[in-house]
């Protein structure tokens, strides 16, 4: 903490209760008496966005768009194929089904599509495909020929977002917040595909989507003290410190994942009594690749939380309602193994001022809260 132009200590020894991680905002209230450190008499809690509103109008022409069903949305996310093949079976599976039996008004599928650390790209080593006249030449190629035709065959009913990974091949930039996927690049229809950028935030009838592909979820480690705050379900924790942050990513420096060498590329060292040892060697494979000087684009648009917030993680699927906002991870589309993974299917009852699920709010023009959370139900299901 900086004070009188230099930095100070924090004595936190009269703070019962703290979640704290790297990059945090925070406010104190407390002494600085000699300047050698500051005192803090207690943690002051940041306050949470405010909720977004709809007039009565706007919540009228929208439950009639939907003819008083319920808005239904699929939500995906890479890998789509194991790590010792590029077989999409599991994939084309999937889509017959929504496009016979769930019939979702939207599909939302965050990347990685062709995922750069996969074993098989990383070597080098792909293989023949004989269902190819001829074989790419390129992974941009790849996906032309392995993704491309498959997502064609999505119903046109059905509106599709596709948002991008750092760790995918085919997107031009690799770091965070990331740009969109190119959608005439990558040869898809206008009319039901629309490619945005990680993160982002977007609209669906009344309802307002935050969506982000970088694993807050696992990366953010707390320092934590307190038996209240030790005991609370972390991921509600963690739910809490993105909302207050207001930022999809609130951690800084960002994380790094690493991996051991394989042997045959270790290096092997000679110790005192000349015993040869060998060294481990770690290489870098992904991790936030935070690009520092975009980072305002992490944050919430409008000042405001979503009403959904979607933050795939490789930790185990979930969905919470957390300060009114439902929080999902839908979980890996498909194991490394080839295991089955899992998805999202979230079913929202269309807003009806009559029922007592809208929260009126008075002002010069009346508008409602929208209570997602009290409309929703999120399924996990297994792909």
């Amino acid at each position: 903490m900086g004070g009188v132009g230099r930095r100070v200590r924090l004595d936190l020894s009269q703070v019962n209760e703290l979640s704290f991680f790297l990059g945090q905002i925070v406010a104190f209230k407390g002494k600085n008496a000699n300047g050698d450190y500051f005192t803090v008499n207690s943690i002051l809690p940041l306050p949470y966005p405010n909720s977004p509103v709809s007039t009565s109008q706007e919540l009228q022409e929208f439950q009639a768009s939907l003819e008083g069903s319920s808005l239904k949305v699929i939500v995906t996310c890479g890998p789509y194929f194991a790590n010792d093949n590029f077989s999409l079976e599991l994939l084309q599976e999937f889509i017959d089904s929504i496009n016979n039996e769930v019939k979702p008004h939207v599909l939302i599928m965050f990347g990685p599509f062709i995922d750069i650390t996969h074993p098989l790209i990383a070597s080098g080593k792909l293989p023949n495909f004989p269902q190819f006249k001829t074989q790419p030449k390129t992974l941009d190629e790849l996906f032309l020929k392995l993704f491309t035709p498959i997502l064609k065959t999505i119903s046109p009913h059905i509106q599709t977002v596709l948002i991008p990974s750092t760790k995918d091949a085919i997107s031009n930039h690799a770091a965070y917040p990331q740009a969109s996927l190119i959608r005439k690049a990558l040869q898809l229809p206008k009319k039901n595909f629309k490619c945005m950028a990680n993160p982002s935030s977007f609209q669906i009838n009344e309802i307002y989507f935050g969506c982000s592909n970088v694993d807050t979820f696992k990366d953010l480690k707390e320092v934590i003290k307190g038996g209240t705050t030790s005991s609370r379900y972390r991921l509600d924790r963690v739910s809490e410190h993105i909302l207050q942050q207001r930022r999809y990513y609130p951690i800084f420096p960002g994380s790094i994942r690493t991996r051991i060498k394989p042997k045959d590329v270790s290096t092997k060292k000679e110790t005192n009594d000349m015993e040869s040892k060998e060294e481990k060697v770690y290489e870098h494979i992904s991790g936030a690749d935070l690009d520092v000087s975009y980072l305002g684009l992490t944050e919430f648009v409008g000042g405001f939380s979503p009403d959904i917030m979607i933050i795939p993680s490789e930790l185990q699927h979930f969905a919470r309602v957390v300060q009114n906002v439902v929080v999902i991870n839908p979980g890996r589309f498909i194991r490394a193994t080839g295991n089955r993974g899992s998805y999202a299917q979230i079913t929202v009852q269309c807003p009806d001022l009559e029922d007592g699920k809208l929260t009126l709010v008075e002002g010069e023009e009346p508008v409602y809260l929208h209570n997602v959370w009290k409309r929703a139900r999120v399924d996990l299901i297994a792909s």
